[in-house]
């Protein structure tokens, strides 16, 4: 027997989930559903945030404080041997510190903060060099190491997310249409957002936990450095597409009989 339409809107009435989900529409002909695919892969760069930090009564003082440790800095990461053009200083600021003291007064004073970034390729051999600088020379700066996906990583995964999600849409949808007897007529409406978090910029990475921090108070003496397993873990894609098809029933040659 051939289902009919009040039954068919009875079917769609309720919230289904096949691997995925599957919303009412008002028109009781037509069927939407979301297609959803996670991509990923190992992740080709290898990034270091290296935090430092001045103090000084007066303004110009906490200001030149920082601007040598930056150099500073610098100079030893191009000794032992990373590109220059890879070192990058951001996020530099000098803002009032106020310390209360026991007898109630208050002490002004000024405090600075950069950021020296290292992005490159990642391989044993430069994590390793990299581990040397961090943990081995006379110098104190917290940093913390992360691995992330090259910007040709993101524009390929996006493109075969978007194109898997499609996909996995058309297969749920498929499969709703072949257990309430009907079949898909053609698609009304693709719903697509790049930033449906709400976080911006890279908003649809999804990743584990792959940081590693210390504090990098190490001198010269300190011996050799210790080895640090670890190993990049995959970063993903997710992409997500609503498609809603008109549907209709299906006509008598189109059912088979066995």
């Amino acid at each position: 027997m051939k289902p009919t339409l009040p039954i068919l809107a009875a079917i769609l009435f309720f919230q289904l989930n096949l691997n995925g989900q599957l919303v009412r529409s008002d028109n009781d002909n037509s069927l939407t559903v979301k297609g959803t695919a996670i991509l990923k892969q190992t992740p080709e760069i290898l990034a270091v945030r290296i935090t430092i930090q001045s103090h000084a009564e007066k303004y110009r003082a906490c200001q030149e404080k920082l601007v040598k440790s930056i150099d500073f800095t610098r100079s030893l990461l191009i000794k032992y041997g990373l590109e220059e053009a890879s070192i990058h200083a951001n996020d530099m600021n000098v803002g009032e510190r106020r310390d209360y003291l026991p007898n109630g007064s208050s002490k002004l004073s000024f405090e600075g903060n950069a950021v020296l970034t290292i992005e490159n390729n990642y391989t044993t051999a430069y994590a390793q060099k990299l581990l040397s600088v961090l943990q081995n020379d006379s110098v104190s700066f917290n940093y913390n190491l992360d691995f992330t996906l090259s910007e040709n990583q993101k524009s390929t995964l996006r493109r075969k997310a978007i194109e898997a999600s499609m996909a996995d849409a058309r297969e749920k949808a498929e499969a709703i249409a072949r257990a309430a007897g009907v079949k898909l007529w053609k698609i009304n409406s693709i719903t697509y957002s790049d930033d449906e978090t709400g976080r911006g910029l890279d908003s649809d990475l999804v990743r584990e936990n792959s940081l590693f921090s210390g504090n990098a108070v190490m001198f010269k003496s300190s011996g050799q450095v210790p080895e640090i397993n670890f190993n990049p873990k995959e970063i993903g894609i997710k992409k997500t597409i609503s498609v809603e098809w008109s549907m209709e029933e299906k006509k008598q040659s189109d059912i088979k009989t066995f």
